[in-house]
């Protein structure tokens, strides 16, 4: 029976054989599989990042505020400093980190350590665990579902009639 003739998810026969589709399967490991490249993608670039920057030392020059609106940081402000640095070239140079928190309402004059691109002028970054963040959050999207999935998919198809 070619692959193509299969036009269901699940599905019990009048035997009562259970049947699962190789479309279910795809839906159990290959949705998850691209969340976990995404994720090894992000981890990767958070260690490129840390392994090519150059840390150096920022002060904060003005700190833009705004009330957060999503489900997450909702009734919060959430703040993004902009730094100013000494870029590889020996000029001042100022840059945001592109991202804000609630936690990042530093003083204007305070000076905070900074990882910077020296090849070229961009946003900066703060060290922290923020920066694996999302790799971690995909990589729990990625295993935790799948590994549930296919289990209860092994179990109702284990469940049929003999």
């Amino acid at each position: 029976m070619p692959l193509t003739s299969q036009p269901f998810l699940l599905r019990t026969t009048p035997e009562g054989r259970r049947l699962v589709s190789w479309r279910m399967w795809v839906l159990v490991w290959v949705t998850p599989g691209v969340f976990a490249l995404a994720a090894l993608w992000l981890a990767a670039e958070a260690g490129w990042t840390r392994l090519t920057f150059v840390p150096g030392e920022g002060e904060v020059v003005r700190v833009h505020a705004w009330d957060g609106r999503t489900l997450f940081d909702r009734g919060r402000v959430n703040h993004a400093p902009v730094f100013r640095y000494v870029w590889s070239d020996g000029q001042a140079t100022d840059a945001s980190v592109g991202m804000s928190h609630p936690d990042w309402s530093f003083a204007v004059g305070s000076r905070h350590a900074i990882l910077y691109n020296p090849r070229r002028k961009a946003d900066v970054v703060l060290p922290g665990p923020h920066n694996w963040a999302v790799a971690g959050v995909l990589a729990a999207l990625a295993a935790l579902p799948a590994l549930w999935a296919s289990r209860a998919l092994r179990r109702w198809h284990a469940g049929a009639a003999a």
